[in-house]
């Protein structure tokens, strides 16, 4: 596993979350050429072979962590998926000064303290959605850095609770309330009431010369999600947009005056994932490394991961002669009645490879070309796939060039780097708390290379 705290320093880490987060499936046209024909004579005297008899074992491994700290938006939220079990998404948040010298005048009185957060409408609804939860709110004691690095399962240390709210963090109600003596609405948005005695201790002074002194008085607000007492299927989860003028908190005081403190995009904010133990049949694969199941479990925020073997890939080559790939196909098919409108498909996967020294997420060729183009006419020569097909309710993926540089080193060197493929749900762009159970068996996954001989 990741370790749960490390410095920025760390090439690979820095490298794997930032072309993961890219948003590279919506922006690349699907090409038709296949990576291999250039290589081809023409005409008829080189006919195509299909093989599609591989050894494929397919089981779930646990995710490592997920960088946190350089995500596009935040998650919140509880649910107990009926086959994955419960899970939460934790977020803490620096609150900031939106002006200097706060001056409350002489001896205020409290009337309410609100945190409110914007729901991110780029984040897809996840959970039930007439389900509530519930939230616990602590003061943080301590302080989240810019420079340091931060992964999913982080635990922050926290101090004295503040407050506990529940509700439904799907709900699509208008939110009224009484401000400036008018009475006002939104939408979208939670308004979480924090127990007047924080609100009190804004009054003491000298903590609102700086952001970097606020700080020390505030090192920030901790959202902690419960995930017990929900029933099976009930729970949400929600993105928060901390850069709308609608995430903040707000003191209210000496009955009407207000002070708001802003989340902005100079607030380090970070989500932490957490998860319950594992239902039996998720946990039976963790267990059995290397056995095959004709299921598999994929969840995004660090959770689980398809691990496929090929053992019997360089039959392609047993004959020591080098062919040239038209197509390496990989197809996967959702299971059939797993995925619903409270825990949709996620709209794409990406396939990887294990990282020849720790066995890390790694990128295979054909995504690295997806994601830096070779050159400036490549655009359209990649059909890398990952995209979900809600008709056909696949997932197909070409590794065409990655094959051929197997096959090749193989043949020239003896090289081996066949280490199979790891199957992920990408935690970021969009993020999703996204989960998938696969159909592994024989008519669920399908292998299929296309080559011919030269």
């Amino acid at each position: 596993m990741t370790p749960y705290f490390r410095k920025t320093n760390i090439k690979a880490a820095l490298t794997a979350a930032f072309f993961l987060s890219l948003p590279f499936m919506q922006s690349c046209k699907r090409g038709d050429d296949v990576v291999g024909t250039d290589f081809l004579p023409e005409g008829d005297a080189y006919a195509s072979i299909v093989e599609d008899s591989f050894t494929v074992r397919a089981y779930s491994i646990p995710e490592d962590s997920l960088k946190i700290d350089s995500l596009s938006t935040q998650i919140l939220g509880a649910i107990n998926d009926p086959d994955f079990g419960a899970s939460k998404a934790s977020l803490y948040t620096q609150i900031l000064l939106r002006e200097i010298n706060v001056d409350f005048g002489a001896s205020p009185t409290i009337d309410s303290v609100v945190l409110s957060l914007q729901r991110d409408g780029s984040v897809n609804a996840y959970g039930n959605p007439s389900s509530s939860i519930s939230i616990d709110l602590y003061r943080m004691n301590e302080i989240i850095e810019r420079e340091e690095a931060y992964f999913s399962n982080y635990q922050p240390a926290l101090g004295d609770q503040i407050g506990t709210w529940t509700g439904n963090l799907l709900s699509e109600d208008t939110v009224w309330f009484e401000e400036d003596g008018d009475l006002k609405w939104q939408i979208n948005t939670l308004r979480i009431p924090i127990d007047n005695s924080f609100g009190e201790d804004f009054f003491t002074t000298g903590q609102f010369g700086s952001n970097e002194v606020f700080l020390q008085f505030l090192n920030g607000i901790a959202l902690v999600p419960r995930t017990s007492g929900l029933g099976s299927g009930e729970g949400n989860i929600v993105g928060i947009e901390k850069e709308s003028d609608n995430s903040k908190l707000i003191v209210y005081y000496n009955g009407g005056l207000r002070k708001e403190f802003d989340m902005n995009s100079e607030s380090q904010n970070i989500s932490t994932y957490q998860f319950d133990p594992r239902p039996a049949a998720i946990q039976t694969q963790f267990d059995n490394r290397g056995t095959h199941f004709d299921e598999a479990y994929l969840q995004a925020m660090g959770g689980s991961k398809l691990r496929l073997e090929i053992p019997d890939l360089f039959k392609l080559v047993e004959d020591g002669n080098a062919i040239a790939i038209n197509e390496a196909r990989l197809t996967l098919t959702v299971k059939d009645g797993s995925a619903t409108d409270n825990f949709p498909a996620p709209e794409r996967l990406l396939l990887l490879q294990p990282d020849a020294e720790d066995s890390s997420n790694s990128f295979i060729l054909d995504l690295i070309d997806v994601l830096v183009p070779p050159n400036s006419g490549w655009v359209g020569n990649t059909n890398y796939g990952g995209d979900y097909d809600s008709d056909s309710k696949t997932y197909t993926f070409r590794f065409n060039r990655h094959l051929q540089s197997l096959l090749d080193a193989y043949l020239s060197s003896g090289e081996n780097s066949n280490r199979g493929f790891y199957v992920i749900v990408p935690s970021d762009n969009p993020i999703t708390p996204s989960r998938l159970i696969l159909d592994t068996d024989n008519m669920g996954l399908e292998l299929k290379v296309t080559y011919t001989k030269l």
